[in-house]
């Protein structure tokens, strides 16, 4: 199993209860089985996963699975998995292994520094190039409505000479939402958190005395998405996340930052 413990499956956010993911649990030592399984052999697997459920328990956790048709009792013997249950299970099990690897994805991403920064930009400036192109093709009207909405919020921002952070960083999340890459959406969802978490520690950030510059470019952007001009959108999306770039580098040369 991917996960090893009560507290790391907890922490993945997928079940919302401990019973929910004890019921996990049991549908996947059933399916390690070659044999129905019986609560006492049940106890045991969650004894060694450090869960100590009483047999009563278990029968119970089962009765329940009995119902939603995932399992069902073979004679005496113990359960074994229903079809159902079959791709219950590996609908779970593909979400965890798409967890772990979003943690490794994450873990990797952590910026410290400038230099990390500037890297953390550069792929953004890959992956959002392709979101603008995809966005102009694939968004729907009310994609395009919460695209204007998030560029009339940043300029809002900006003219009451607030940060403007958030609302830049919400309109590039926009863009790769209405992409309606299944792809591009996560990778660039964790992209940007990171960078809000580094961000959100530095106290000067060239980037934000810039705003008027960016939300006329966020306007720009949204207006070749609007027009699904892929082409267009891509080149200004480019050219925007490029200067970003290379306000961040000058910005990093200026400190001493390599």
């Amino acid at each position: 199993m991917v996960f090893n413990s009560e507290k790391s499956l907890m922490r993945t956010g997928l079940f919302p209860t401990r019973t929910k993911m004890i019921s996990y649990l049991l549908l996947r030592f059933i399916a390690d089985k070659d044999e129905p399984a019986g609560s006492w052999v049940l106890r045991e697997d969650l004894l060694s996963f450090g869960i100590d459920c009483s047999t009563a328990t278990i029968g119970r956790y089962l009765k329940e699975l009995d119902y939603q048709e995932y399992t069902v009792q073979k004679s005496n013997q113990g359960r074994v998995l229903t079809p159902s249950g079959q791709a219950h299970l590996q609908e779970l099990e593909e979400r965890l292994e798409r967890t772990r690897m979003q943690e490794k994805l994450s873990k990797a991403m952590k910026v410290t520094e400038y230099g990390e920064l500037i890297e953390l930009l550069y792929v953004r400036r890959a992956l959002e190039t392709e979101a603008a192109r995809q966005a102009a093709l694939n968004a729907g009207e009310e994609d395009l409505v919460a695209l204007m909405r998030s560029v009339e919020d940043h300029r809002d921002t900006v003219q009451k000479n607030q940060d403007p952070t958030e609302p830049a960083l919400e309109f590039h999340t926009i863009v790769a939402d209405i992409s309606h890459n299944k792809f591009l959406f996560p990778i660039l969802n964790m992209l940007i958190y990171e960078e809000k978490k580094i961000e959100a520690v530095m106290e000067t950030l060239v980037t934000r005395e810039r705003g008027k510059i960016y939300v006329k470019e966020h306007e720009q952007i949204a207006c070749a998405i609007c027009e699904h001009d892929a082409e267009k959108a891509a080149q200004l999306m480019n050219a925007h996340i490029d200067e970003l770039c290379s306000a961040v580098e000058e910005q990093a040369r200026e400190r001493g930052y390599k």
